[in-house]
C-alpha cells in the first residue's frame, strides 16, 4: 500500500511539475537569442562620429585641460564619457556607410573601438571620482587612440559634410549647459 501511495505521489508531483513547466515558456539560450535578433546598424560611422563621438570626446578633453569645479559639471563629463563608451560598442556592430561594415570586420578596427570604450570608461570613473589627473590621462589615451584609428581607416578625417550646431568646429556657437549643484 505504501508503495502505491508513493508511486501516486511521485506521479502527481511529476504531473504538477509538467503543468508548471508548460505554463512558462522556455527561456532561449543567450546564443539562440543573439542569432534570432541580430543587432542592425541604423546610421553611418560618420554620423556617429560627428554627433556622438566628437561631442563626448570634446567634453572629456576640455575637462582634462580645465577640470570642472562644480559637482554637476563633473556629472556632465561622466555622462559624456558613458556616451563615448557606448558609441565604441556601437562601432563594433557596423554601420550603414559604404565602408563601415568592412572596417567593423577588421580585427584592428575592433581593437581600437574596444580601446575607445575602455578609455572612455576610465574617463567616466575619473569624473565620478573627481580625479583631474586620471581624467587627463584618459583624455590623452583617447586622443592617441582616435589618431591611430583615423590614420589606419580615415586618414583625411572627412565628415562627408555632416555637421551639427554642437560641432567642435563651431565652438563659439555651442550652447553652454548650465548646471547648478543641489
Amino acid at each position: 500500500m505504501n508503495k502505491i501511495l508513493l508511486a501516486c505521489g511521485l506521479a502527481l508531483a511529476a504531473l504538477a511539475g509538467g503543468v508548471a513547466a508548460a505554463a512558462e515558456p522556455p527561456t532561449p539560450a543567450p546564443e539562440a537569442a543573439a542569432k534570432a535578433s541580430p543587432i542592425k546598424p541604423v546610421t553611418t560611422f560618420n554620423i556617429l562620429m560627428v554627433q556622438f563621438v566628437d561631442q563626448a570626446a570634446d567634453a572629456i578633453w576640455d575637462a582634462g585641460v580645465s577640470p570642472p569645479k562644480a559637482n554637476c559639471a563633473w556629472e556632465q563629463v561622466e555622462y559624456h564619457a558613458i556616451q563615448l563608451a557606448t558609441t565604441g560598442t556601437l562601432l563594433r556592430v557596423g554601420g550603414t556607410g559604404p565602408l563601415d561594415n568592412q572596417w567593423a570586420a577588421k580585427p584592428r578596427f575592433g581593437l581600437l573601438a574596444d580601446r575607445m570604450t575602455d578609455y572612455a570608461l576610465d574617463a567616466a570613473k575619473a569624473a565620478r571620482e573627481k580625479n583631474a589627473k586620471a581624467l587627463k590621462i584618459a583624455g590623452d589615451n583617447l586622443v592617441a587612440n582616435c589618431e591611430t584609428c583615423h590614420r589606419n581607416f580615415k586618414p583625411d578625417i572627412p565628415t562627408q559634410n555632416i555637421t551639427t550646431h554642437l560641432s567642435h568646429a563651431n565652438a563659439a556657437t555651442t550652447p553652454k549647459i548650465e548646471c547648478k549643484d543641489k
